[in-house]
């Protein structure tokens, strides 16, 4: 496959329209070569002409995610995901659950030395499909078969707009893995009405290694304020003040460049005078950007992201 590929670029004027024919051919089959499928309409996929980009789309969801070959190149099947998630396709979501969400696959990131397990996987589809793809997680919550892992996935792109679900998810699992789960999605992107849930829970109708479990975070839970929350980012340099028009201008940049940013730092945000909806809004936007890169320094910003996020949800 990878000898082909080199074929494949070394010779596209030639190639391209064979594959364009053979692939839109193998999409009219009964029963479509889900190899053909995948390696074709990926490489299809990532041409510059947007009737390339659209024939490659189109043969996604032809794949059988299902299917022995396909499952043996996970890695491919998630490279090809990622790329069509952006287009925010009507059958993306449906898609992303059948075979990502309650399937198996994972990638690895040679050059970043990063390997993807299934919730990393899920957060980097889901993630780069943006808006809306938390609004549709969480109505899924009451899938105990799923919950656990959609949980994870909110803990990276959820907010506190999903706060209701996933406590009542956690009331009506009551076991410990779905309780720290929900923990950790309430303190790191439920701000406030998180902090709320999770000291309002009774917790003495959950197991003892839960009630042990919550005996030892809830004074941290209790000492979360904007504060405290604040104070965590005095380990960053201070780049100084920021007027609110240049605030706006770097939000902007830092969408175009898909959250790549050097100068910028969490206390310019935090001290801003803009509204914190705006800036809400823009970090939400601009992380679903940074999830369109396939790296461990895109991970890193988004937990940074994150973090501002939860302390302007404390934001008085």
């Amino acid at each position: 496959m990878d000898d082909a590929w080199k074929f494949f670029r070394a010779n596209k004027t030639e190639v391209l329209p064979i594959l364009r024919k053979e692939l839109s051919a193998e999409m009219r089959q009964p029963r479509p070569n889900p190899l053909v499928l995948l390696d074709i309409g990926y490489f299809i996929r990532l041409q510059d002409a947007p009737a390339d980009k659209e024939l490659g789309r189109q043969a996604f969801f032809a794949v059988d995610g299902y299917a022995e070959i396909v499952r043996w190149n996970s890695q491919q099947f998630f490279n090809y995901a990622h790329a069509v998630a952006p287009d925010r396709d009507a059958r993306t979501l449906a898609y992303l659950d059948r075979h990502f969400l309650r399937g198996t696959v994972t990638a690895v990131v040679p050059q970043h030395a990063l390997t993807l397990d299934e919730t990393l996987v899920c957060v980097f589809v889901y993630g780069a499909y943006g808006e809306g793809a938390e609004r549709h997680l969480r109505t899924q919550l009451t899938d105990r078969a799923a919950v656990q892992r959609i949980i994870e996935v909110l803990v990276w792109i959820g907010s506190p707009e999903s706060v209701p679900e996933v406590n009542a998810a956690m009331l009506a699992s009551r076991d410990y893995g779905a309780f720290t789960r929900a923990t950790a999605f309430m303190m790191t992107a439920g701000g406030p009405a998180g902090r709320a849930a999770l000291l309002a829970a009774p917790i003495r109708d959950f197991d003892a290694r839960t009630q042990e479990y919550y005996a030892r975070v809830r004074r941290p839970i209790e000492a979360t304020t904007y504060e405290s929350l604040r104070e965590q980012f005095t380990r960053f340099p201070d780049s100084g003040p920021l007027t609110d028009a240049e605030l706006k201008q770097r939000l902007e940049a830092m969408y175009r460049t898909y959250g790549s940013d050097e100068r910028t730092r969490p206390q310019s945000i935090l001290a801003s005078g803009l509204p914190k909806d705006y800036l809400i809004a823009e970090l939400t936007r601009i992380r679903s950007r940074m999830l369109q890169r396939v790296s461990d320094e895109a991970l890193s910003d988004v937990r940074v992201t994150n973090a501002v996020l939860n302390a302007l949800y404390y934001k008085p």
